[in-house]
């Protein structure tokens, strides 16, 4: 006989009735599951004087261990327990506490918020909950949930349940609005429970409570000055205790060898800074992670060689820097001399500032040119064959996965700022216009700060976009300024861009449940109308909310919006060889509409990878073809697995990432017509399979030729080169650099 030990310390004989019964609860209405087959199996696990807590945690693990493709309703009954789990915790009950009594109950709970609500609309919010909805996560989203966003106390129990966390969080968001307030609360707690939107990380965990870390990531440029050197430390250290990944652009900065002082000393070059670097963001850590940075370099730098070399297992490991990932900041210069096989020639930005200048700038014609001319006067630091080089990079990018790519003369050719863009941010998709952060102007806007979100495509058509996107546009409004930023640049930035980075999620699920693949003409023709309709409402949005406050971003007149340039008119239009069809939006009125309000926001859109929020929803991740129809990810030692939407219904309709060999291709082009729409950049990666080819090897003239197809068809960056390896667990490169910006 087995004994269990009660809470009040009492040892009593294991009631099977009561497993029954809670098995029997769990699995109600659900088609092949045996209650039977769970018994049997976790009486495996039961010994004696186990505590009665320990038999919910074996039953939910002896039913996950049972899920399958055979038998995937045993997701769900696990599912329904770990539910039950988190309101005995919670609550000690079936039954939730109501509004008022979780408010005062739990001390992270800001108190304050039920201030901005009469008694008779917490009633009326409180009646409104549906709870039924806590039974639609998977268990992976379940999981995911209490790992990341639910509050947890010192015992890791749960202390609110998923529809309490959703109302409270839209509760917060539109404490302040005006007379129509419950209605956006209601809208706003509907899309996160029903899971049409999701919200960055740092705002999941922060809203409702004291704190207001709502930031994700940022960008920082540091100058060629020791001023910059030191205001930017100050700033990665900052900004990484308040857990925001770092993207830091040093292309400005000297390289080796260079004079200092008027040639009394040498100049270390840029390894000693990334050394720097990578020790200031380690000073902290990030929910039990160190800090994550990213670090943009130009691709002419005469050091360029010794940074692809950074992460190599062939370089001694005293001389790696293995933790910061790296994007190269390239154009149609290192495309051209790759194809022709000459050789790039490598420069200084301390002795060629102009050349800097025009690199970063809209005009490519002026940096070529003068590029060309260095180049033919013998100026250059140094010559690496272009061909030579691209084979370096693609086999750092494809054995690290983090060698990303940064096409700044697309970014600076297709863009609503007037000002140039200079770099990104550590996932590739915030781009942002930054000067050299220094301390001789606090209040300027040189801290690019990421505010984002996500639109699930699998289940917002193009009727349900208007609401959604404006429901989305005005909550990131409402809360964006409230945050008080660890430094005044970053401040500066947010008040006077307003930017926004809204994207999207569940995109495989969107083309399989209607029958398109990945490449063909169907995908390409739905996703550009639902693209087309994406961010014409959001920039409807941004202009209705502009009109509604009667101000409009400060820097507004910084963008071609003003000038009333809107996406249809900027993209590359190689493109158009992809996918031509009529405009479906009136984009004539919303010109008008934004010549008359301008917009809230100098920009709306960008597309963020998606990891964390894809698994509670129960989406795919962002963009990206699935790997297989179930996956196991990993998240401080626990595994989620996590099963494709619909996935036995829509077996022989999804796109596998690793399947055949032009998938990457397909997936290219895919992203290019996202790219088409959006203000910003796409957290977009590449996928290789060692397996499809007779060699087991990946040939590096198509992953260049991919490269090259990305640049042709106007893509801004490259995020991970994913490569497939048998038996391992899901790609561990498909993350966020650090989680920094997951949503």
């Amino acid at each position: 006989m087995v004994n269990v030990l009660k809470r009040d310390g009492t040892l009593v004989p294991l009631d099977i009735n009561k497993i029954s019964k809670a098995l029997g609860w769990a699995s109600e209405g659900l088609k092949g599951v045996s209650t039977t087959d769970i018994e049997v199996n976790a009486n495996l696990n039961f010994y004696d004087g186990m505590l009665t807590s320990e038999i919910h945690d074996i039953l939910i693990k002896t039913t996950k261990d049972m899920i399958s493709l055979k038998t995937p309703n045993y997701d769900k009954v696990a599912s329904h327990l770990m539910i039950h789990k988190i309101y005995k915790e919670a609550f000690h009950s079936t039954k939730r506490v109501s509004l008022r009594e979780i408010f005062n109950k739990v001390p992270e709970y800001d108190i304050t918020i039920l201030s901005k609500y009469t008694v008779e609309e917490i009633s009326e919010l409180d009646n409104y909950i549906k709870d039924i909805r806590d039974f639609n996560f998977s268990l992976a989203g379940i999981e995911q949930l209490v790992d990341k966003y639910l509050l947890i106390d010192n015992e890791d129990k749960a202390k609110e349940s998923p529809q309490l966390l959703f109302m409270a969080i839209a509760m917060d968001i539109f404490k302040n609005r005006g007379s129509d307030k419950i209605s956006y609360v209601k809208k706003m707690y509907n899309a996160l429970s029903l899971f049409d939107i999701s919200l960055p990380t740092p705002m999941m965990k922060s809203l409702r409570t004291y704190s207001t870390d709502y930031a994700s990531c940022i960008t920082i440029k540091i100058g060629d000055t020791i001023d910059s050197w030191t205001t930017g430390k100050e700033a990665l250290v900052k900004h990484t205790v308040a857990s925001a990944g770092i993207g830091v652009d040093i292309s400005d900065v000297a390289s080796i060898g260079d004079k200092v002082k008027n040639g009394k000393i040498v100049h270390g070059g840029k390894i000693p800074l990334l050394k720097a670097i990578d020790a200031d963001i380690q000073m902290s850590t990030q929910n039990g992670r160190r800090g994550q940075a990213v670090a943009y370099i130009n691709f002419f730098d005469p050091e360029i060689v010794t940074i692809l070399s950074l992460k190599s297992p062939r370089t001694e490991t005293a001389k790696r820097i293995n933790d910061l990932k790296y994007a190269i900041k390239m154009n149609k210069v290192w495309y051209q001399r790759v194809k022709e096989g000459k050789d790039i020639a490598l420069f200084s930005t301390r002795k060629y500032p102009k050349l800097q200048q025009l690199f970063e700038s809209k005009d490519i014609e002026g940096f070529t040119e003068l590029y060309s001319k260095l180049d033919e006067e013998g100026k250059a630091e140094g010559y690496i064959n272009a061909r030579e080089y691209a084979s370096l990079f693609v086999v750092e990018r494809t054995e690290n996965g983090v060698y990303y790519i940064f096409n700044i003369d697309e970014a600076n050719s297709n863009t609503c700022y007037l000002e140039n863009v200079t770099q990104s941010n550590i996932c590739m998709e915030f781009i942002s216009p930054n000067k050299s952060i220094t301390s001789k102007h606090l209040d300027r806007p040189d801290v690019g700060v990421c505010i984002l979100s996500n639109v699930n495509q699998g289940t917002v058509g193009i009727d349900k976009l208007p609401k959604v996107a404006e429901l989305l546009v005005f909550a990131l409004n409402e809360i964006k300024d409230r945050q008080l930023h660890p430094t005044p640049q970053a401040n500066a930035y947010v008040r006077e861009y307003s930017s926004l980075g809204i994207g999207f999620a569940n995109s495989a699920y969107f083309l399989a449940k209607n029958g398109a693949r990945y490449g063909s003409k169907k995908a390409f023709t739905l996703h550009d109308e639902w693209m087309e309709h994406f961010q014409y409402e959001l920039l409807s949005a941004s202009c209705k909310y502009a009109k509604e406050k009667k101000s409009k971003a400060p820097k507004f007149n910084n963008t071609s919006y003003k000038d009333g340039i809107l996406p249809i008119d900027r993209y590359n239009k190689n493109v158009d060889k992809l996918v031509k069809r009529d405009l479906s939006c009136d984009w004539k009125l919303l010109k008008d509409n934004i010549e008359k309000y301008g917009l809230y926001n100098c920009t709306v859109s960008m597309i963020p990878p998606s990891e964390t929020s894809s698994v509670i929803g129960g989406m795919t991740s962002s963009l990206e073809p699935i790997k297989d129809l179930i996956t196991i990810k990993s998240t401080k030692g626990v595994s989620l697995i996590q099963l494709a939407p619909e996935a036995i219904k829509l077996s022989d309709k999804y796109d596998y990432a690793f399947d055949r060999k032009d998938m990457t291709e397909d997936f290219i082009k895919h992203l290019a017509i996202t790219q088409k729409w959006v203000c910003m950049g796409i957290s977009g990666n590449t996928f290789y399979n060692s397996e499809l080819y007779s060699d087991k090897k990946i040939p590096e003239k198509k992953i260049l030729s991919d490269l090259f197809l990305a640049k042709y068809y106007g893509l801004k960056t490259l995020y991970y080169s994913n490569v497939f390896v048998e038996d391992e667990e899901d790609n561990k490169n498909e993350n966020c650099s650090g989680g920094g910006c997951e949503v």
